[in-house]
């Protein structure tokens, strides 16, 4: 009988779980392929906007790792989401020209980071802002915490993703600011948050007060504040 590679092609794909296997393959490859697409119209679209920014701005406020919202009056947050203003990851960069940024701020997004990524960022920030401007940071203060493990406190009220904490003892107060559930990679307290922006070069570094206009009131009671210039 002669082979027909067809015919066992058919009969492979007849098989259930042949036929599993193939909407398995089809189902990751159009996912994958598709997520590339997006990325890089994405990433071509962020570059357009950036240029039209530097064009017509003669000041530019960026944000960083602002979440799922356009920037508020003349800020322009960069994220990777659907809802930011420039889409991008910014463990690989900022993706503006050197000294062409007015004002950089960020809250509650370098926990986020590896200790070598938060710092591989810091260099950007320095490098995009202009001279004599201001880095304004926000970060949730892991001492609280851990002096609430230590001194045996009542932290109930400051679990405020209830799906980190892990409710077992004591020291998941710890586990929650240190993880977040895989959400954290670096833990602050205001002596090391100062010391990383003097070691990075920032000048006139010190703590700062809640801001209205660009602080979150309902993530005040655990947070640090510090700025520093270029």
């Amino acid at each position: 009988m002669k082979y027909n590679p067809f015919e066992k092609f058919q009969s492979f794909c007849s098989s259930p779980l042949s036929k599993h296997r193939l909407r398995r393959f089809i189902f990751h490859f159009y996912k994958k392929y598709v997520s590339y697409i997006f990325y890089f119209y994405r990433k071509y679209q962020s570059k357009k906007m950036i240029n039209k920014i530097i064009k017509e701005k003669n000041e530019i406020f960026i944000e960083l790792g602002g979440g799922e919202k356009r920037g508020a009056k003349n800020w322009i947050n960069l994220d990777k989401n659907n809802e930011c203003d420039i889409y991008c990851d910014l463990r690989q960069g900022i993706p503006f020209p050197d000294s062409s940024i007015s004002m950089i701020y960020s809250s509650h997004f370098f926990e986020h980071l590896s200790y070598d990524e938060g710092q591989s960022l810091l260099d950007e920030c320095k490098r995009v802002l202009k001279l004599g401007a201001q880095f304004s940071i926000c970060v949730p203060n892991a001492r609280i915490y851990i002096e609430g493990y230590l001194k045996n406190r009542n932290m109930n009220n400051y679990y405020r993703w209830d799906e980190s904490f892990n409710k077992t003892t004591g020291i998941d107060s710890v586990n929650y600011i240190a993880y977040m559930d895989g959400e954290h990679k670096y833990m602050f307290d205001e002596e090391n948050l100062l010391h990383i922006l003097r070691e990075k070069g920032f000048k006139n570094v010190s703590l700062r007060k809640f801001d209205k206009d660009i602080d979150k009131i309902d993530r005040d009671f655990e947070s640090i504040y510090a700025k520093g210039t270029k």
